[in-house]
């Protein structure tokens, strides 16, 4: 992607714009094209260190000083809480993001580009700056900035006191304090000491109190070198002491580019223009490893958390789509064996303060099964299958018992019920003062449209594989399932109720009820099938996704705004959602197959989005009405997948974007 003098001439639209760079460890360097930092999440080098789950700012930025005739231009961008200072944004020409995230600096005659990276499996970020053009030498001093803190914190001046320390050896600036360690090397130039504290940074894009938006960072002193037409200078932050000569650098920087060519070069969308390339680019930062060193998807950034759920739904778009069944299958295999150390049920989550699996919702293991079954599917072979048949029917069975963990059960009618409101039993697991956002209890529309695709495929996987027995118990249950779904979800308003319990209903509309028209195999007929999602589509649909809730409803909140229960009740009570729009636009196929110029106007403006926010990536939610601001992560797995498996399965037979 290319930025030009008009996307970043201001403050505003250059802080609207951040790039990404990652290790595939869940380290990563992430902020805005003009440097200034507008989250707490955002650090040139975040990393997990010892294998834990908890992700820690060490390097926050780097603040860029240039000396060329006389005069000092500060390159670097800040905003303070009174103030934006310095505003090198004005010396930015231009910004490039592939292969790498490269920054044009123009001063008169005097050009510097300056590139970030993180090489692969490396707790290290490298800046590599190159004086393009300059009619004579030209000085240069670089202070970075430490944070040392876990990502949802901030650091306070009066907090911390003398708690950082530094010391200077071999060219390597190495930083002590608040617990943590950084090491920031040069290859040319002398480091000198001089500590100061760049009080009150504010974080504009944390959606927080004013008061949590402002941080205090220190800087152990500055990098002071001389640069001539043509000479580049590396500079490397790392949680481990390194040194390394220029060319090692500059191999280093080559292979990651090398990486990124080949992470997109087996995609299965075969007609890879700029919108879906872009899209496949930040597909990769979603990929990890564990911490047991195993593939693993993440949530997203800056959340990058490995959640079952998000990993399920985004696995085809990000996996599939992009031609890495083999790491698919690797991810399902991981997850597969948390739940066979877990009593037969699917984990939720890794908690990221313990490293270990959470089991808080009774979706997870049915998502499993759509997972397995689009990957069964890419593969063209049933072989995956019958390697986990044992496991998977284990899973699957499991749903048929009572689960007390889960407070879930199958009823006599076939249906899955939670006896519990427990926001965390489902997706919309939104809490403020310990009281469910969406109060949801007993049979879920959207569990039960899974429930119903999980058994009929497992009785399809049983004919496939001769297991008779298997075949009558899956498919006699999913008969009942599909006798009793409409009786219990179907609404004479035209649509499905949301929860039924007991006498208890909720038909409020929502987005849930697009599952059980968007999955591959449906409990509707048709009839009812295209009633819902023209209802979805007439009342639900918005630019960037599905909303939570009907606008008309009392309880719509459809913009992120206010106080931080205002903002989380909005998450659930009307904002819209683009991992719903995917299956919603699978949807909309089934019953309009000759319409995918409309499904492409479904997409499209998630072209004008890449260029702003995450680039390349699409955020995790929007508000569901005007003017349909993003929120959540900036780049969400799940958002980016599922836009990526509607163009692989359903749009790219015509054309592509």
């Amino acid at each position: 992607m290319y930025l030009g003098k008009a996307d970043v001439n201001t403050f505003e639209k250059g802080a609207g714009r951040e790039f990404l760079v990652s290790n595939g460890q869940g380290g990563y360097g992430f902020s805005t094209v003009v440097g200034a930092n507008t989250r707490r999440e955002h650090g040139l080098l975040v990393v997990r260190k010892d294998r834990s789950a908890l992700s820690t700012v060490l390097v926050s930025k780097v603040e860029e000083t240039l000396f060329t005739r006389g005069k000092k231009y500060q390159l670097s961008t800040n905003q303070y809480k009174d103030v934006v200072y310095p505003d090198g944004f004005r010396y930015i020409q231009e910004y490039e993001s592939y292969p790498l995230p490269s920054t044009l600096f123009v001063i008169h005659s005097t050009l510097l580009k300056k590139t970030v990276f993180m090489p692969r499996d490396s707790q290290s970020t490298v800046i590599r700056y190159e004086l393009l053009a300059s009619p004579e030498s030209v000085q240069i001093e670089i202070r970075p900035l430490c944070a040392h803190r876990g990502v949802s914190t901030v650091n306070r001046k009066d907090t911390l006191g003398d708690a950082f320390q530094a010391e200077i050896r071999d060219r390597v600036m190495s930083v002590n304090g608040n617990g943590f360690q950084s090491h920031i090397y040069g290859t040319h130039g002398e480091w000198e000491y001089k500590p100061l504290w760049f009080e009150n940074v504010f974080y504009a894009q944390d959606e927080c109190g004013q008061q949590d938006r402002l941080e205090d960072l220190w800087s152990p002193g500055v990098l002071a070198l001389d640069m001539s037409e043509g000479d580049i200078v590396y500079l490397v932050a790392g949680s481990d002491p390194v040194t390394m000569e220029p060319d090692a650098l500059e191999r280093m920087g080559r292979e990651t580019i090398q990486w990124i060519k080949n992470r997109t070069h087996d995609s299965r969308i075969v007609e890879k223009a700029q919108f879906t390339s872009e899209l496949l680019q930040s597909a990769m930062h979603c990929f990890a490893k564990d911490t047991e060193g195993k593939p693993a998807i993440l949530t997203g950034y800056p959340s990058a958390r490995e959640s079952a759920r998000d990993t399920f739904v985004s696995l085809p778009g990000l996996s599939i789509t992009s031609g890495k069944i083999e790491t698919a299958v690797r991810i399902l295999e991981n997850w597969l064996e948390r739940s066979k150390c877990n009593n037969g049920i699917m984990p939720s989550e890794i908690d990221p303060a313990t490293g270990k699996c959470s089991t808080t919702a009774v979706d997870c293991g049915l998502w499993f099964i759509y997972a397995v079954d689009k990957v069964a599917e890419a593969a063209e072979s049933i072989e995956l299958v019958e390697r986990w048949w044992q496991d998977l029917k284990a899973l699957v069975e499991r749903y048929m018992k009572p689960v007390p963990e889960l407070d879930l059960c199958c009823d006599t009618d076939g249906l899955l019920s939670v006896s519990s409101d427990n926001p965390q039993r489902h997706w919309m697991n939104g809490s403020v003062n310990g009281k469910p956002v969406v109060s949801r209890k007993g049979k879920l529309v959207e569990v039960n449209s899974l429930w119903y695709y999980a058994l009929r495929k497992m009785e399809h996987f049983s004919e496939l594989l001769g297991d008779a027995d298997a075949q009558k118990t899956f498919g006699d249950l999913a008969e009942s399932v599909r006798e009793s779904f409409v009786k219990v979800f179907w609404s004479d308003k035209g649509y499905l109720k949301d929860w039924v319990d007991g006498e208890n209903v909720d038909d409020a509309l929502r987005c849930n009820q697009i599952l059980a028209v968007s999955l591959p195999v449906s409990p509707l007929d048709p009839e009812l099938g295209r009633s819902i999602t023209e209802t979805c589509w007439r009342e639900l649909y918005t630019t960037y996704g599905l909303r939570t809730l009907d606008a008309r409803h009392d309880k719509y909140k459809g913009r992120c705004e206010g106080r931080i229960d205002q903002r989380e009740k909005a998450r659930f009570r009307g904002m819209a959602w683009p991992w719903l729009l995917g299956q919603f636009i699978t949807a909309f196929l089934k019953f309009n197959p000759d319409r995918q110029d409309l499904a492409w106007c479904f997409v499209r403006p998630f072209k004008a989005h890449i260029r702003h926010g995450c680039l390349g990536g699409i955020a995790q939610n929007f508000d569901g009405s005007m003017p349909y601001c993003a929120h959540g992560d900036a780049l969400s797995a799940m958002s980016v997948g599922e836009i990526l498996r509607v163009i692989d399965e359903d749009l790219q037979k015509e054309r592509s974007v």
